[in-house]
């Protein structure tokens, strides 16, 4: 006959993830744990629990299939990278990547990792997210997210900066300067171009450091019984029709005067079609056939 352990019962844990860490955090004895998945947010959040742990237990994670089957040694880990990194782990990983925020386009994980353990000051930011100060107080909220942007003008190799907009400019100068000031900026080969190799813009990136921290409120949270009392609106997502989706940004889309040139441009190319299109017109003779010695034709 089954029964319910109250202790071990958390319905407040919507995912595997959590519930897995927060049965960790109630073993008392000293014992292997080993964790049987293939899935990165659990190593994350498992290893920023680890000062969580009874002292006696020892975990670790069997990952892969088949003949391929290994144990990778979680408690050796954590001694090796130190309190401080494991603790940001999970932050670094809901910013940079995870099942509910999207990916920085070719900037994986391992390049982040590196530049992490390197800075202390970006790990104790990661360490913050999902703390209530920075969920509740805007001030202290932006405190953190000028530090992220630094982070990722790290990440995107202009470390001189810790303004994403400016680091966005800097990229695309670098690449196309002109060598001579009299150089026609369209005569430039922009065709290979891929702007989806710059950072975030300042808008989109704090909407991608919203949704990191509401993760990490249930990630960081995740031994105790109720991980987190935020929703995901105001924090990243909207809600429409029962569902969410992404806020990908606020605000226009492009600045004012940027959108008026482009409707200029378009108004005027308009115009020009419909000059192309009377003087085609023109090369018709009374019977309406067309002269084929016009230019035009």
């Amino acid at each position: 006959m089954s029964s319910i352990i109250e202790e071990l019962s958390c319905p407040e844990h919507e995912e595997a993830d959590t519930k897995i860490v927060y049965h960790a955090c109630k073993i008392n004895d000293a014992a292997n744990i080993v964790i049987r998945t293939v899935d990165t947010d659990i190593a994350a959040i498992m290893l920023g629990h680890m000062h969580h742990l009874n002292d006696g237990l020892h975990v670790w994670m069997l990952i892969g299939t088949g003949n391929n089957l290994r144990y990778v040694d979680l408690t050796k880990i954590h001694e090796q990278l130190g309190e401080s990194i494991c603790k940001s782990l999970p932050g670094l990983h809901a910013i940079t990547g995870c099942d509910y925020n999207p990916a920085f386009f070719r900037r994986a994980k391992s390049k982040p990792f590196k530049i992490l353990k390197n800075y202390v000051e970006f790990q104790e930011a990661l360490m913050y997210f999902g703390h209530s100060e920075i969920m509740e107080d805007n001030n202290k909220q932006h405190e953190i997210f000028n530090v992220i942007q630094s982070l990722l003008c790290y990440l995107y190799n202009v470390g001189n900066l810790n303004d994403v907009d400016a680091a966005r400019l800097q990229i695309f100068i670098d690449s196309y300067t002109v060598s001579d000031v009299n150089e026609a900026f369209n005569n430039k080969k922009l065709r290979n171009f891929d702007a989806s190799c710059l950072p975030p813009c300042k808008s989109e990136l704090f909407q991608q450091f919203l949704r990191a921290n509401y993760i990490c409120s249930i990630w960081n949270n995740a031994h105790l019984k109720i991980p987190t009392a935020y929703e995901p609106v105001n924090y990243g997502w909207i809600l429409e029709k029962n569902q969410y989706y992404f806020k990908w940004f606020e605000g226009d889309q492009l600045p004012n005067y940027v959108s008026e040139s482009l409707q200029q441009m378009s108004e005027t190319n308009e115009g020009d079609i419909d000059n192309d299109q009377c003087e085609d017109w023109s090369t018709e003779d009374e019977n309406g056939n067309i002269d084929d010695n016009d230019e035009n034709y």
